[in-house]
């Protein structure tokens, strides 16, 4: 029996990828299919499981391939060909159900002569965070994979930016087994000691709030500039950073550190460092640090504009419900300073 397990960001690689090949490990061969060029970095240098590489950009589009749409779905329908259309009598895990549309189509097409897993929460149309947009756009681009690839979507806006996700009517037509994220008990086994950790006590967990269109990039480049004189004042030596696994640029005063953990390393599984602050700004790591450190976690959210305020207060109430109420908010950046003290 083949267990093919198709990863699509690294948030879920500790909760739930990780403790469900576990489970399935010793009953047949392991396959991970990793969607980018950093998961599949993580997955062959931490695990021994065969690892396959999708090519086609899994959201089918982004803002500078908009206009590749018909030749990336071509690329896709080859790129299937090569890669799973002979795959039979195996079970196909996924945990994400928005954006990655491209993995959503192959997914879909396997079901013919697999049984395929949904491993996640609730199977809603709805997100507070992006609302479902209802427009002439939308259509199009429902109509789109509808037909072209043959998956049934919704359409979010995000900051003006529309994606795809996973329609729940598709859940019930193509009968995937929905599972309980389950706690990550696993971390140590797969962690490696990094020598870069060494003597440090802050880490700082920067998200791709810019590339996302979250944060203008000047205000995004100011205040962490801000918060960079303070640490370089305060704790020289002891703080490392951390970027988003998608996050290619470091902006400012950060790009010049030398202090920088590989972004392909998911943050879950360094978190067992003696950390004495983690500081971050609406990154969902936060709230994996109250759970896996003792150390006092910080989020810059509410000193930073936002784009969209309805974005950033439904990114705030999720850090704080997530945290059990466990991360503490500072209004201004120089507020940090009175706490390093």
């Amino acid at each position: 029996m083949k267990y093919i397990f198709f990863v699509i960001t690294s948030g879920s690689i500790s909760d739930a990828i990780l403790p469900l090949i576990e489970k399935k490990k010793d009953k047949g061969e392991i396959i991970i299919v990793a969607t980018t060029e950093q998961l599949q970095i993580f997955f062959k240098n931490y695990t021994d499981f065969k690892v396959i590489r999708t090519k086609v950009h899994p959201d089918l589009i982004t803002r500078k391939t908009k206009y590749k749409i018909l030749s990336n779905i071509i690329r896709s329908k080859l790129e299937y060909r090569e890669l799973f259309k002979d795959i039979k009598n195996s079970e196909i895990y996924f945990c994400n159900k928005d954006c990655a549309i491209v993995i959503y189509s192959y997914i879909k097409k396997m079901l013919k002569r697999n049984k395929v897993f949904f491993f996640g929460h609730k199977l809603e149309n709805t997100t507070s965070a992006y609302p479902i947009e209802h427009s002439f756009r939308a259509f199009v681009m429902r109509w789109i994979v509808k037909w072209l690839m043959g998956v049934e979507t919704v359409v979010y806006n995000r900051v003006g930016v529309p994606l795809w996700g996973l329609d729940k009517k598709i859940f019930k037509d193509i009968k995937i087994i929905e599972h309980p994220i389950q706690d990550n008990k696993l971390i140590e086994r797969y962690s490696k000691k990094l020598d870069i950790l060494k003597g440090k006590k802050i880490l700082i967990a920067i998200n791709d709030a810019v590339t996302v269109g979250f944060i203008n990039k000047t205000e995004f480049i100011n205040k962490l500039d801000n918060l960079m004189d303070i640490l370089d004042d305060l704790a020289p030596g002891e703080y490392a950073i951390k970027p988003h696994h998608r996050l290619n640029t470091l902006y400012g005063k950060m790009s010049k550190c030398t202090e920088i953990i590989p972004s392909y390393i998911p943050l879950e599984f360094y978190l067992n460092h003696d950390w004495k602050y983690v500081i971050g700004i609406g990154s969902g790591s936060l709230f994996s640090a109250t759970k896996y450190t003792n150390a006092e976690v910080i989020s810059l959210i509410d000193a930073i504009e936002y784009t969209d305020e309805k974005i950033k207060q439904d990114l705030r109430d999720k850090l704080k419900k997530n945290s059990h109420d466990k991360i503490r908010f500072l209004g201004k950046i120089e507020e940090l300073r009175q706490i390093l003290k």
